[in-house]
């Protein structure tokens, strides 16, 4: 029985922790490197599956977190399921062979806790992909225009994994007819998500540290600043992941900035690693995950209004105590953030703007003089 409400747990979890790192030591090449016709395609490898007889690479395992797919026989899961299912082990011998690699004992681990984590990223997953693909039917339209509208291009579209929302139901019998036994797929939604939710057509997927898809946020496009994104999902073990985390694991400077869409837009001009942390603000949650992952260095870009100075101040206090290093983009007044910034301007505008980042002192005597 599905018990999967991450509700009182904290999101770092071992297996998080034994995932990032042995992702960021690309581990993939030791787990799947035997398997027949293995080999580096982009920024994942593919290989032949072991779980059915062919003589094509059908097998992707992810670049960016702990999981694998089968495009011909739909085998699916995580590398922990993988060892389990190929080679025999046990849950808690496969473990423990991923915690001495990584250096990082994960005694006592309830499997339940596993399993539950397991299925909550394979429906979501399969949700995701529904979505991905939804937002170029005739019925997302409208989401597809908001988007041209704020200056998105296709590919940008297309690079950042957003998704249309049909509605609860639509979603359920998509799920049905995909081959999810009814009774338990009614178990993990009834838990997971959030079926008040109906006007929120815009998708925005959030993983966890290690990459896995654990929620899905959705936005009105009808409304504008907070009140516009709304968790589609139970979201609660994200509250301490910055968005975009897990692009940002093991680099010694991140850029924060506010807004989801600020992250997408400056993740997919690649210059330097970028996370988002919401209108909430820097929490010492978020930062104690950024600092136990590798940050050294946080670049603050969280906008120029009065609210969002205060942010910046808070925020910048709050590094400061931890000892690692703060600066400040000097964001002029006439842009609320990085991504109208950005449009506005232009990518190499913003490549300049990186070059005068001021520390936060002189940053403060600017700005409260």
């Amino acid at each position: 029985m599905y018990t999967g409400s991450l509700e009182n747990q904290t999101m770092q979890t071992d297996i998080e922790r034994i995932y990032a790192t042995l992702l960021d030591r690309d581990y993939q090449q030791i787990l799947f490197g035997n398997l027949e016709g293995f080999e580096k395609k982009d920024n994942s490898y593919i290989a032949r599956c072991p779980f059915h007889e062919d003589e094509l690479s059908t097998l992707v395992i992810y670049g960016d977190r702990p999981e694998y797919f089968c495009f011909a026989c739909s085998a699916r899961g995580d590398w922990l399921q993988y060892m389990q299912m190929k080679d025999g082990h046990s849950f808690f011998h496969a473990l423990a062979i991923l915690g001495d690699a990584s250096g990082i004992p994960a005694h006592g681990y309830d499997k339940g806790r596993w399993d539950d984590e397991l299925l909550r990223c394979i429906v979501l997953q399969h949700v995701l992909g529904y979505f991905n693909a939804l937002l170029f039917s005739r019925q997302a339209e409208e989401v597809l225009h908001y988007l041209y509208k704020r200056g998105y291009t296709v590919s940008e579209v297309e690079g950042s994994s957003l998704g249309f929302f049909p509605g609860f139901n639509t979603m359920h019998e998509y799920l049905v007819s995909g081959g999810f036994e009814k009774e338990t797929l009614n178990e993990v939604l009834n838990v997971l998500w959030n079926k008040e939710v109906e006007n929120c057509p815009l998708v925005i997927p959030y993983r966890d540290t290690c990459g896995r898809l654990m929620g899905l946020y959705g936005r009105d496009i009808t409304l504008s600043g907070e009140d516009a994104y709304i968790p589609l999902t139970d979201v609660t073990a994200l509250s301490d992941v910055p968005y975009l985390m897990y692009k940002s694991r093991a680099k010694d400077e991140v850029i924060l900035v506010e807004g989801f869409f600020d992250a997408l837009l400056m993740d997919q001009i690649a210059e330097k690693p970028v996370v988002s942390i919401g209108k909430g603000g820097l929490s010492r949650g978020m930062l104690d995950t950024l600092v136990s992952y590798g940050t050294k260095h946080c670049i603050l870009a969280l906008g120029s209004s009065d609210i969002q100075k205060k942010a910046t101040i808070d925020a910048a206090e709050i590094i400061h105590s931890t000892g690692i290093g703060v600066s400040v983009l000097p964001i002029e007044g006439k842009y609320s953030d990085m991504d109208e910034f950005i449009r506005s301007t232009s990518i190499k505008h913003f490549k300049k703007l990186l070059g005068k980042a001021h520390s936060f002192q002189e940053w403060k005597n600017m700005n409260l003089s």
